[in-house]
């Protein structure tokens, strides 16, 4: 049960919901009420899909080109470090701005793949928790459940993306701007504690300089 409510609490962070939801709005403002809902839909989708992705082959892919899984948790723990502290201070991380992407899609039928699902939700910093939390899930089973954990972040950020305008209102600016330096803070727990597992897995005897848990 611990590890399902750290896999979620953790994805649906680094996924940065209200980043998505500025995006959805600046990229449809204008589309009618019934496109906004199939464009939230659909980038929700890919989003989940990439991430599962993730889950099941992210480690396959690793191999592939010879990277240790200590290093990429390393990497990508600096990547979703960098991206809570753009959170702290209530900005968009230069991770998930897209500028050219953005005026490109933004002449397009469709914006929900480039770049609301990818690299604005599913990002390098969604996948690398995603690949970190599956290496520590272990078996098949775990990894089943992790993807039922996946399945329900997909689904929440489905539900704010419709809704998005009344969530805007309820909350306004200032309230979403606490919400995102909130998140932050722990997204910047989690960027340390992968940051922390990966050297520990380079170095094995760092383990025995001190107590270094694993955000399982």
């Amino acid at each position: 049960m611990l590890f399902i409510l750290k896999a979620f609490i953790s994805l649906l962070i680094i996924v940065n919901p209200l980043d998505a939801l500025a995006g959805f709005f600046a990229l449809s403002a204008d589309r009618p009420l019934e496109e906004r809902r199939s464009i939230a839909r659909t980038a929700a989708m890919a989003m989940t899909v990439i991430l599962l992705v993730s889950v099941w082959l992210g480690e396959w892919v690793l191999m592939l080109f010879g990277i240790s899984l200590g290093a990429f948790q390393v990497g990508g723990g600096l990547v979703v470090l960098l991206m809570a502290i753009a959170m702290l201070y209530a900005r968009s991380s230069a991770l998930t701005q897209t500028t050219a992407e953005t005026d490109e899609a933004a002449g397009r039928d469709s914006i929900a793949i480039v770049p609301l699902a990818i690299p604005i939700m599913a990002g390098p910093g969604a996948i690398s928790v995603a690949i970190h939390h599956a290496y520590h899930a272990g078996g098949v089973g775990a990894r089943i459940v992790l993807s039922a954990v996946v399945l329900l972040v997909g689904y929440v950020i489905w539900m704010i993306l419709r809704k998005g305008e009344t969530i805007q209102a309820f909350f306004g600016l200032t309230g979403i701007n606490i919400l995102r330096r909130v998140a932050g803070l722990i997204l910047a727990a989690v960027g340390v504690q992968i940051i922390a597992n990966g050297l520990v897995d380079l170095f094995p005897g760092l383990m025995g300089s001190g107590s270094v848990g694993h955000l399982d």
